[in-house]
Parts: structure tokens; C-alpha cells; sequence
């Protein structure tokens, strides 16, 4: 059996501090490096209140390229930690 995979796709689940979806988009990949994102000012982050950012990048051939957790702080819409794990097994966390 053959099964469909997600490519060249970036998948984005934002997260209230409450554990409730605030933002979800499915993008190319493309769009997600190149284009403007609610969570890269303090005013989306805090607009849609998102507390927790979860990603999957996949590349061309529906390999997983990259899963990531960002956390924000609501109170000042800043990044406050994170991590990122690459398809090589390296995790990277800030």
C-alpha cells in the first residue's frame, strides 16, 4: 500500500497557554521561510494570544526536514525558548 505524504508543506499549530488551537495554517514550505508570520511581531502574538508555536517542514519528497516548539511570553510578545529537531536527529534548543 501507498500511502500520500505532505511535500515541500509546512504545517503550523499555534497554541493558547490554555492548550487551545489560536492559529493553524498548511503553507509551501517556501512561503514559510520567505513570507510574514502573526508571530514575527509582539502585536500578532499577543493579538491571537499564542503561547506555543508547533511546526513540521517537509521537503520535496515528504521527507520531515524539520519539527519545532517555539514559546512566546503574552505578556511582552517576545520568543522565550524553544527547540528544533532536524532531520539528521540534531535537536537544537534556545
Amino acid at each position: 500500500m501507498k500511502y500520500r505524504k505532505i511535500k515541500s508543506t509546512a504545517v503550523l499549530i499555534g497554541l493558547s497557554s490554555e492548550g487551545k488551537c489560536v492559529y493553524s495554517e498548511i503553507i509551501p514550505v517556501n512561503e514559510y521561510w520567505d513570507g510574514e508570520h502573526v508571530w514575527d511581531t509582539a502585536t500578532g502574538i499577543k493579538r491571537v494570544r499564542l503561547a506555543t508555536l508547533k511546526g513540521f517542514l517537509f521537503g520535496s519528497d515528504g521527507t520531515l526536514l524539520q519539527e519545532f516548539e517555539s514559546r512566546f511570553n503574552l505578556s511582552t510578545g517576545e520568543h522565550a525558548g524553544g527547540w528544533s529537531r532536524h532531520a539528521d536527529g540534531t535537536t537544537i534548543e534556545d
